[in-house]
C-alpha cells in the first residue's frame, strides 16, 4: 500500500484520481490520519466496515450494560448499610 501525504494531496489533487487505496499520513506529525480506498472498491469493504461497527457496537453496549449491573449490585450494598 502506497502513503500518501496531505501535503501531496493538496497540492496534486490529481492524486486522488490515481489512487487505489492508500495510506493518508501527516508527515510532520508521523501519524496516519486514514485510509483512501477507490469507489471502485466499496462493494468488497463496505460489508466488511458495518460487520465491524456492529461488533464494535454490540462490545460497547455489552460494557454499558456491565457498568450498569455493577451500579445496580453497589446501590443494592449501600442500601443494606
Amino acid at each position: 500500500m502506497l502513503s500518501y501525504g496531505v501535503t501531496d494531496i493538496q497540492t496534486k489533487p490529481s492524486l486522488i484520481k490515481a489512487m487505489d487505496i492508500g495510506e493518508i499520513v501527516d508527515k510532520r506529525k508521523h501519524k496516519t490520519l486514514g485510509y483512501f480506498i477507490s469507489a471502485k472498491y466499496e462493494s468488497y469493504i463496505l460489508p466488511v466496515i458495518e460487520r465491524i461497527d456492529r461488533e464494535e457496537k454490540l462490545a460497547k453496549l455489552k460494557r454499558l450494560q456491565e457498568h450498569q449491573d455493577l451500579e445496580l449490585a453497589e446501590l443494592g450494598v449501600d442500601d443494606g448499610l
